[in-house]
């Protein structure tokens, strides 16, 4: 039974397909990075004060172009739902531990499958809080938590996760001014050998979003003003630039000359607060496709998600 690295580039939505060549995307597996590429600890929250606790659930859907390639042995996804739920947690005003669950649901034309993916445990401190200007760095660990069992829908390994234990590293900052708001960050996992001694590719994510308050809040997320006790109603604007290289993968020692890529999308959307509660909701577009091989490439991804202060 062979097994194959979907690695959804997924990734944000990614991709809008420039090229001329088919590109094929089997649906055996759901890439090592899973919860790292799905952007949930990099969407400008810094810190948060001590003892603080936030809950959140993101659901996640992502469609994949037909680009009229073949699917031989191995069926090519149609479609992927990412559910996620995580907890944050203030050690104390500089330090914030994190902790994210995704879990994923794969379609085809020939059935579906889901399971587990890869757990990230997240430690976030930060670095410089002057003026308006706040600086973040972020240390964290994937866990090879994810699911590798037979497809049911053809004749290969759903395998959602890359079944090792992958570090991560990344910054955030974030700035303000008048209604607006400027928030970028960067994160880098490097992968080691997971299931079956096979190397699943690193990933490098870049994002850069701008946001306008149009009521109460104060960024982009509104967790400065999920922290407070405030009844008040807020709303932003916001959009910007999402982008995510993954490495070519190796099974058995041999590197996988259909896998890897650079995908970048242009992301839109509002987050919309109440007393404790955040709604946040994002539409992504696939400008940049840049893939190796022959591989499918995805559609557009709607991101919805609730985050409660405790």
């Amino acid at each position: 039974m062979k097994i194959i690295k979907l690695k959804y580039i997924l990734l944000a939505i990614l991709l809008s397909n420039f090229y001329y060549v088919s590109f094929s995307q089997c649906a055996c597996c759901a890439g090592a990075g899973i919860g790292s590429s799905t952007g949930d600890f990099n969407s400008g929250m810094l810190t948060l004060e001590k003892k603080k606790i936030i809950i959140e659930t993101y659901g996640d859907y992502r469609t994949i172009k037909d680009a009229g390639a073949p699917e031989e042995d191995e069926r090519l996804l149609t479609s992927m739902f990412i559910g996620s739920a995580g907890v944050r947690y203030g050690v104390s005003n500089r330090i914030t531990l994190s902790v994210l669950v995704p879990y994923v649901f794969l379609h085809t034309n020939n059935g579906s499958d889901k399971g587990v993916g890869d757990a990230i445990l997240m430690a976030t401190t930060q670095l410089v809080s002057k003026d308006k200007l706040n600086v973040a760095l972020q240390t964290a660990i994937e866990l090879p938590t994810g699911t590798s069992k037979p497809s049911s829908f053809d004749n290969t390994t759903v395998i959602v996760g890359s079944g090792s234990y992958d570090p991560m590293m990344g910054i955030i900052l974030s700035t303000s001014w008048n209604k607006y708001s400027l928030s970028a960050n960067t994160l880098y996992k490097h992968t080691t050998k997971g299931f079956n001694h096979n190397y699943y590719g690193s990933i490098s994510l870049q994002n850069l979003t701008l946001s306008y308050k149009v009521k109460g809040g104060n960024n982009t997320c509104s967790i400065d003003s999920l922290q407070k006790n405030s009844s008040k109603i807020g709303w932003v604007l916001f959009g910007g630039y999402y982008g995510e290289w993954l490495d070519k993968l190796k099974e058995e020692g041999v590197v996988d000359n259909n896998s890897g890529y650079y995908a970048g999308f242009f992301n839109v959307g509002s987050n919309f607060s109440i007393k404790k509660y955040a709604f946040p909701l994002t539409l992504s577009i696939p400008v940049i496709n840049k893939m190796n091989g022959v591989q499918n490439p995805p559609g557009y991804r709607v991101r919805l998600g609730i985050i409660r202060a405790l």
